[in-house]
């Protein structure tokens, strides 16, 4: 006998088991909208009283929060951890610890290297200096959770159980948020799973593994059904007028506004799934997009999408070389026309460079 969940086939080979490019859409939007956000962010905090500009504000939280980024690539990572060749507990639990180690490179070369080389010129290290070199950003965050991903494959545990355990630690995550605080030290350690200060705490654990656990259980139904055009009617149908109604009410009650003190690293699970009917409904856009429009005509979507690690460390460099040699070492303030200028052209140097960094990857393989 079959066994069946909500009328997927879900017993013998995967039906569709090739790379989902409605996915690697979604990713690369996602990929344009944190690129024109973090510029925004890192730059325009040097405007006074940037708070309460609305250039500033549009790329902070429209691009920042709400299209796509952050939740839509935790989302895609779930997915892709099920069509991933090397989906083996320990090939997860591997790369998650890659990553995790990546990030804390990554800090490095962001911001640490020039923050390290002021204090050795001026011979007295900044307050920001221990904060550079070990801030949380989504990179730990994604290297937990393949670790703990891992562990739960390893432990034989279905896409539905995880699911489970993703919006519990959701739950958990929202009602703890900024309960438990002590020592700097403990609010950084303690900040990896829930959210303890805005400082020491930055995309944590349980607030946010609801959403690589959803990607998990989508991946599996993803592979084990065999009428794309019937799934993603159907999602459409159920996350358009879900995301119409959240936009709509975050348009009234503000930003995050079902996310305590609405801030959006400490996301509940009421703001997932507002946030996931955004992705849910370009995912499905995206999927009857590709049956009108030649894939080749979104080639470079797709190659921004495979690269997204390598992308995501080159404009973090860019951005960090900038803001510390131009903004704070000649405390230049760039007008936002110019930081907006600045972003959508470094969407194509990361994308120029990171076909390079992986061309050069190839030939040092070769040789």
């Amino acid at each position: 006998m079959q066994k069946r969940f909500l009328g997927f086939n879900m017993d013998g080979a995967a039906i569709n088991d090739k790379r989902q490019h409605n996915l690697d859409l979604l990713k690369a939007v996602a990929t344009i909208s944190m690129i024109i956000c973090h510029p925004v962010i890192q730059f325009g905090m040097h405007h006074e009283g940037y708070e309460n500009d609305l250039a500033y504000f549009f790329g902070d939280v429209i691009f920042g929060d709400y299209l796509g980024v952050a939740h839509a690539f935790m989302f895609a990572m779930g997915v892709d951890v099920v069509f991933s060749k090397r989906n083996r507990p320990a090939d997860i639990v591997r790369r998650g610890g890659w990553l995790f180690i990546l990030a804390y490179i990554l800090n490095f070369f962001r911001y640490g290297i020039y923050i390290l080389a002021d204090g050795i010129i001026e011979g007295e290290f900044m307050e920001e200096t221990v904060y550079s070199l070990v801030v949380q950003d989504i990179l730990q965050f994604a290297g937990l959770a393949l670790i703990a991903t891992g562990i739960f494959k390893a432990l034989g545990l279905k896409e539905i159980h995880i699911l489970g355990i993703g919006v519990g630690l959701s739950i958990i995550g929202s009602l703890t948020a900024f309960m438990v605080q002590g020592s700097q030290v403990m609010n950084y350690l303690l900040g990896f799973f829930i959210t303890t200060t805005e400082d020491e705490s930055c995309f944590t654990f349980f607030s946010w593994y609801i959403f690589v656990a959803v990607g998990i259980l989508f991946g599996r139904l993803l592979q084990k059904c065999d009428d794309l055009d019937r799934l993603y009617k159907n999602i459409i149908k159920v996350s358009l007028p879900i995301m119409v109604l959240y936009l709509a009410a975050s348009a009234v009650w503000g930003a995050m506004f079902l996310t305590k003190d609405r801030w959006y690293y400490a996301v509940g699970p009421l703001e997932a799934v507002g946030l996931l009917s955004i992705d849910f409904t370009m995912l499905a856009g995206f999927h009857f997009l590709l049956k009108r429009v030649d894939e080749s005509k979104v080639a470079p979507l797709i190659t921004m999408s495979r690269n997204l690690t390598k992308i995501y460390i080159i404009h973090w460099c860019i951005i960090g070389f900038i803001d510390s040699v131009f903004c704070y070492l000649m405390e230049i303030v760039f007008p936002y026309p110019v930081i907006y200028a600045f972003a959508v052209a470094l969407i194509f140097i990361s994308y120029w460079l990171a076909k390079l960094w992986k061309r050069g990857n190839k030939k040092c393989v070769q040789a």
